[in-house]
This record gives structure tokens, C-alpha cells and sequence, in this order.
């Protein structure tokens, strides 16, 4: 077997000779020499064979706060690791104060331990895998934490933090541990119950449990703390990490804020669990990242079933790239949406796109953190893929934040872009957010609706101006904490709007305010009840979609790829309102196709009508079946109910396309038009294997002109299904091979 690149003549050997099983002292030798070598740790920092006369023994290695075994059969010798390990951890737990990780080897298996409640746990086994040197050295690294400098890499970073890493299970086991001592606060179970009625809205059923709950909190940990590393911030306090103060106080708005995954610093361990991820998070070189790196971490911690339930397939960047560079042809005044940012690819690009151009245009350098905030945006439905976008997005302008002038606010926001959660009233457009009821006994009921939930209800004439509506919620929430009457609270935001517009307050906003007065009292009653921690930032993002649709539509580009979920896996809720939206866009198809009716065509439309200025372009990433299926003849066509779509160009990903999406995948492009154009005739077609998923566009621009991948213009759209044909006697039945009837 031989050991790929990059890896190192001697680190090659090593492993080598590791792998083979060499016995206890060549184990050990072999190791010291790995962690000189591949580690760069210097010889006098080692420590082997330590006596620890309080255990009558005598560990094989001391690195840093990692003790080391060195075994010449690890599975025939397990027992002795089970009965010293436990002994030599609690030993230099006791001397150090300081958690200790427990290796064990025999060149070939490696077991990483620790202690909790004093018994000895397994966190992770793993293989010396030759092929796959890289792998097993991030594993270690993960371990032994010596280098202090990780390239930000989609190996290093499943192997530091994603779902099989030291850091991972460790924290997860932590988390379970604060939860049990947590859960009865109030403060801390709303954030979970509101998390959870998320959710449910997201994937339509009920997805609540308890081992995603722990993996959101960790994966939104680690995003902040990456948010908190770009900034050059060095902020200890988890506290003001997690709830926004360090990024607030450093004039940044909007990255980070109060969410449903700050309750773990309601306990000093959960503030010592924090503090070390931000420690470990330091070691990246994130000043190096050239693309969507987040997105490697979220498809590593969040199970794929969970993923297909909600239509996500998150885009290499190689595609996103193509697909922003082709649709943006003028990035200084175009304004870009993503209303379904997932992990923030195509918000990565869009801002390195503008950037590129701003340094050709001259643009002052002052200047460009806060443009890029004002022409590119992103929503999305899910909590945790809104917090890892608004990380990403910091990623992309990391060029531009050490030279800004002023503070900026990043426009990722939590929000339904189908606004399936927007009911219609007579007076307008109103937005709901509902309460879950207290335990029993604890708490007053209030105003309910149809469900017996309460309710926060914000009116349309706030929603649709988010400077307004920030200001608003403000003021709601200080006056609260003021003790402020409904009188007191609706006089304030009188005064606020008169200073907002600068004129004299309308009929429709006096109204408004009277909604906001009524909505005050329910908002003060759930602070004083110790119920109110994070409905000041629900509010705030679930409004945004409203904003982004008035005025004719917010953006000139719309961008993206959005949820690709088939009719038949929808909850019945949501068939039902698919079904109703459909019909009214005129994008539904019945008959034989009703169950093949799928999210991504609607969702296509809406977003073109809500969102998109008149010609306007939009670019999204959808499946193959879009250009051939039946279900898809209306998306094919353009000619919707209120907006049309001339589509003027398409791309296709042949099934050979690997690795890419679980089916064959295209683009579409086209503009916002009064009248409707199909599909062209016509296509791009993309065809031949690729290196990895999240190839970077560098590398596939070089396979193409390498002639391994290959790009054909003008070739025929794919042929579209035909229903015709068949048995002779196939007009003369209306289905085939189904008893009726089914039940007698």
C-alpha cells in the first residue's frame, strides 16, 4: 500500500511501521517520533515513562493533556487499559484541576477515553487506514491537540469537529449532562420548546429530540466561535459570545445573536464547555478560506435522513460559483437574495463577486464591508442553518471587515420565504407567533387563537420596514423592563415612527401602533413570568421575508437552490397549503402527476413574484426532472399567476456528474417578464467525475481544460416524458393492476 500526498517520506514510514503492529516499544518509539515529525512537537515537551507511585505504575507517555499507552495487542490487552487507564486520568485530573483524554495503541487500533463521574468511558475507536493517511492524522490531532495552526479543510474539519470527533463526543456527553440540570429552569425550556416548534414548521412533522437538540447547540457554539476567531475578537466571556454582545460592541449587528442555543451558560460547565471550543476553534487559519466551509460541518453533524426530509441538498461550490458569476453580471448594483441560504454558498460567492469587483472598480475599501451588507441577503427556515449562513457571510467579507468604517449589520435572517405562516387578514397581512403554553400551574393564560396557543401578533406596516420594526421591538423590549404602561409603550412608538419617516403618523400606522400596544401586554406578561428570552429576536427575523416583498420585490437577482421535496412526503398540513398555493400560481398539476407535485416549482415561482424586481433575474439549482417530468410542464412554461418567467438558458448535470446531488441535477435561468417564455431547446450540459463534492471552481476549470470534465454547449434539452404508446387496449382502462373495491 502506499501513502497519498501530502504526507511526509518519514511520517509515511511511520505509519507504516505503526500499522503492522510492531509491539509495546516500537509503539511507543513510533509515536514519539509521529508527534516530532507530523506534530512539530519538540522532544523535551515529551514526557515518557512517567511514574505515578499513587497508582503503583508507571504511563508510557505525558502529552500535554493527553496520557498515552502503548499496547502490542489492543484488543487482547483492553482489560489492562480498562483497569490503569482510570487511575492514571484521575491522577493527573487531581494534580492538574484540568480535563485529561486517555490514548491507547497498538500502532494499528487507537481508543481515545475519559473520565466521567469517575468511571472510564470510550469516546472513539478508529483504524490506521493507509489509504487515507490525512484522515487518521486530523483524527489524532483531534486527540492530542498539539498544533496550533489547523488548515481550514474539509478533512481537518470533519475529523476536529465533525459528528466522529474527540471535540464532538465530548461535548454531546457535556451537553446531556447540562440538560438534565437544566430542563426544569423556565428560561432554558422555552428555548428548547420554541426549537422544537420550529421545527416542526420546517420539516412538517414533528423532528424534536433530544441528541439534534445537543448537536444544534454544539454546531451553533462552534459557528459563533468561528464567527468570533474572524473578527479577531478576543472575547472570553461565553456569555457575550453567544448572546451577541462581543460582535455588537465590536459594531457588528445581526451575525450573532440571543437564539434558542444559548442556554448552556446558564451553568459554569456549560461556560467552561464554551471557552474550550473557542479555544480549539482558534487553531483554524480561517483567513485562508476560500469557499463554503460550514456546510462540511452541518452535513457532518446533521443525519442525511433529517436532511431529505427537508429537501436539503446543499450545493458544491464549484456550481454555486457558476451559477452567481453567470446570473450577477453587474455586482455594485445588483442586489442579490438567497431565499433558501442553507449553509450560505451562494451568499459566499455573491459577496466574493462583488468584492473582486469593488478592488477592480476602485471602490474605498472603507466602504465595502457596508455595501456588500446592503446589496446581498439571505433567508432561510432553518434556526441552525441561519446561524452557520451568518458566519459564513462574515467568511466572505473577512477581506473587507479589518478596513471597514462604521458599524454594518449582516442580512441573514430566520424567515419562511414561501411565507406559508403569513395568514391574510381584512386589514392586511399579519404575522403570528405563537406561545407554547406553560406547565401547569405556572403562568396566566392570555389571548388565544384557534389552537388554544397564545399569540404575538406583528402588523404588516411594521414587518415591511425592518429599521422601523428593529426600532420597535426595542423600544417594546426596554419599556418592559421599564415597567411601562400599554399607554406609555403605544405614545413611544408614536413618537418613533414620527422620527422614523419624518412626517406626521398615518391612519394605517396608528392602527399599527394600537396592534403593538395590544401586543406589548402579552410581550411584558411573558418577560415577567420569566418566559421572554428570545421573542424579541423571533420576531425580528420571522418578519423579514415581508420586508424583502414589498415595493414590487427587493432584489434584482433572486439565487439559489431551493427545498426539493416531492408532494407525497409533505405533511398533510402543508400538502394542504402546497395545494392551495399551487393552484393559485398555476404551477399545480393534478391527475396522474398530484403526488409527483414537488416544493422546489413552487417555491421557484413564489420567490420570483414575492421577490424579484421587474426584470429581474433568477438562477436556481433544481432537479433533472424539471426539464422532462409532467409534474414540471407549468415550471417549464413560465406563465404564472401574478409574475411570468421568461427562461432564457438551462444547464444539466448528467447522471456521470459524481460527486454531486442523490439525483441529476440542472440550473435554470431566466427573468422576471410581463410575459412568459418555456425553457430553451437548448442546454449546457456538464458531464465526467470529479476529485470531491466541494471541488473548488479553480479545480474544475482545470479538469475542463484538461479535458477529465467536460462542458457541451448547445446541446438538445432532455427529451420530455411521453404518456402515449403502449398496449393496444390502453385506452380502454383507466388504471392498471388495482383491485377495487379494496374493502368489502
Amino acid at each position: 500500500m502506499t501513502i497519498s500526498a501530502p504526507i511526509s517520506d518519514r511520517t509515511g514510514e511511520l505509519l507504516r511501521h505503526l500499522a503492522a503492529r510492531p509491539g509495546h516499544d516500537e509503539v511507543k518509539a513510533d509515536f514519539r517520533e509521529l508527534l516530532v515529525e507530523e506534530f512539530g512537537v519538540e522532544r523535551s515537551a515529551l514526557e515518557f515513562e512517567r511514574r505515578v507511585p499513587e497508582v503503583r505504575g508507571r504511563l508510557d507517555a505525558l502529552i500535554g493533556r493527553t496520557v498515552f499507552e502503548a499496547k502490542s495487542d489492543l484488543a487482547r490487552e483492553w482489560p489492562d487499559v480498562e483497569r490503569r487507564m482510570p487511575d492514571y486520568l484521575a491522577d493527573r485530573e487531581r494534580e492538574e484541576r484540568q480535563k485529561f483524554v486517555g490514548l491507547a495503541s497498538d500502532g494499528q487500533k487507537w481508543a481515545a477515553f475519559e473520565l466521567a463521574e469517575g468511571a472510564l468511558t470510550l469516546i472513539k475507536e478508529t483504524l490506521l487506514d493507509l489509504e487515507r493517511p490525512e484522515a487518521f492524522l486530523a483524527w489524532l490531532d483531534g486527540v492530542v491537540a498539539l498544533k496550533s495552526s489547523l488548515p481550514p479543510d474539509p478533512i481537518t474539519i470533519r475529523a476536529e469537529l465533525g459528528q466522529d470527533s474527540l471535540a464532538f463526543r465530548r461535548a454531546h456527553a457535556e451537553l446531556a449532562a447540562l440538560w438534565t440540570a437544566l430542563e426544569s429552569d423556565p428560561a432554558v425550556a422555552l428555548k428548547r420548546q420554541l426549537w422544537a416548534e420550529l421545527l416542526k414548521l420546517v420539516y412538517g412533522r414533528e423532528a424534536e429530540n433530544e441528541a439534534l437538540f445537543f448537536q444544534h447547540s454544539f454546531l451553533v457554539i462552534v459557528a459563533k466561535s468561528i464567527a468570533l476567531a474572524v473578527l479577531g475578537l478576543r472575547e472570553d466571556d461565553p456569555a457575550r459570545l453567544l448572546s451577541g454582545e462581543a460582535f455588537g460592541a465590536a459594531g457588528i449587528q445581526g451575525a450573532v445573536e440571543s437564539d434558542f442555543f444559548d442556554w448552556v451558560v446558564a451553568d459554569a460547565r456549560g461556560q467552561a464547555l464554551v471557552r474550550r471550543i473557542m479555544a480549539h476553534v482558534r487553531r483554524f487559519r480561517l483567513h485562508e478560506v476560500e469557499s463554503d466551509v460550514l456546510k462540511i460541518l452541518y452535513e457532518s453533524l446533521i443525519d442525511r435522513d433529517e436532511r431529505h426530509g427537508l429537501g436539503e441538498y446543499y450545493t458544491p461550490d464549484w456550481l454555486a460559483a457558476k451559477v452567481v458569476k453567470t446570473a450577477v453580471d453587474r455586482p455594485l448594483e445588483q442586489r442579490v437574495l438567497d431565499p433558501a441560504c442553507g449553509s450560505g454558498t451562494f451568499l459566499f460567492h455573491a459577496i466574493r463577486l462583488f468584492l473582486a469587483e469593488a478592488e477592480d472598480a476602485g471602490l474605498d475599501p472603507a466602504r465595502r464591508a457596508f455595501e456588500v451588507s446592503q446589496h446581498i441577503a439571505g433567508t432561510d427556515i432553518h434556526p441552525v442553518a441561519v446561524i452557520i449562513a451568518r458566519v459564513t457571510y462574515l467568511l466572505a467579507l473577512a477581506p473587507a471587515l479589518a478596513v471597514r468604517a462604521g458599524a454594518i449589520s449582516v442580512p441573514v435572517y430566520l424567515g419562511d420565504a414561501m411565507q406559508l405562516s403569513i395568514s391574510q387578514l381584512m386589514a392586511g397581512k399579519e404575522l403570528t407567533i405563537r406561545v407554547p403554553p406553560p406547565p401547569a400551574g405556572q403562568g396566566r393564560s392570555g389571548e388565544i387563537d384557534a389552537n388554544g396557543r397564545e399569540q404575538l401578533d406583528f402588523p404588516d406596516t411594521f414587518c415591511r420596514d425592518p429599521a422601523l420594526f428593529d426600532k420597535a421591538i426595542e423600544r417594546m423590549r426596554t419599556g418592559s423592563e421599564q415597567n411601562m404602561t400599554r399607554a406609555q409603550i403605544e405614545k413611544a412608538l408614536y413618537r418613533i415612527s414620527e422620527q422614523h419617516y419624518r412626517a406626521d403618523v398615518t391612519r394605517e400606522q396608528e392602527l399599527a401602533i394600537a396592534d403593538l400596544g395590544k401586543t406589548y401586554v402579552t410581550f411584558d406578561r411573558l418577560r415577567r413570568e420569566g418566559r421572554d428570552s428570545v421573542w424579541a429576536y423571533v420576531a425580528r427575523n420571522l418578519s423579514r421575508p415581508l420586508a424583502y416583498s414589498a415595493g414590487g420585490g427587493w432584489a434584482h437577482v433572486v439565487v439559489g437552490n431551493p427545498p426539493w421535496v416531492a408532494y407525497r412526503h409533505m405533511s398533510v398540513d402543508l400538502q394542504k397549503r402546497f395545494k392551495e398555493l399551487a393552484k393559485g400560481e398555476r404551477v399545480h398539476v393534478g391527475g396522474k402527476f398530484g403526488t409527483q407535485n414537488d416544493l422546489c416549482a413552487l417555491f421557484t415561482v413564489r420567490a420570483a413574484s414575492l421577490y424579484l424586481h421587474a426584470a429581474g433575474r433568477i438562477a436556481f439549482v433544481l432537479p433533472m426532472a424539471v426539464l422532462s417530468r409532467g409534474q414540471f410542464e407549468p415550471l417549464r412554461k413560465g406563465s404564472f399567476d401574478p409574475a411570468c418567467i421568461q427562461w432564457d438558458a438551462a444547464w444539466v448535470m448528467n447522471d456521470d456528474v459524481q460527486p454531486l446531488f442523490p439525483v441529476p441535477s440542472c440550473v435554470l435561468f431566466g427573468r422576471r417578464r410581463a410575459t412568459s417564455r418555456p425553457v430553451p431547446e437548448e442546454v449546457r450540459v456538464y458531464s465526467g467525475a470529479l476529485p470531491m463534492r466541494d471541488a473548488p471552481e479553480e479545480l474544475v476549470d482545470r479538469l475542463i481544460g484538461e479535458g477529465r470534465f467536460s462542458v457541451v454547449e448547445k446541446a438538445p434539452r432532455p427529451a420530455e416524458g411521453s404518456f402515449s404508446g403502449g398496449s393496444a387496449y390502453r385506452s380502454s382502462f383507466r388504471q392498471g393492476a388495482t383491485l377495487v373495491p379494496r374493502m368489502l
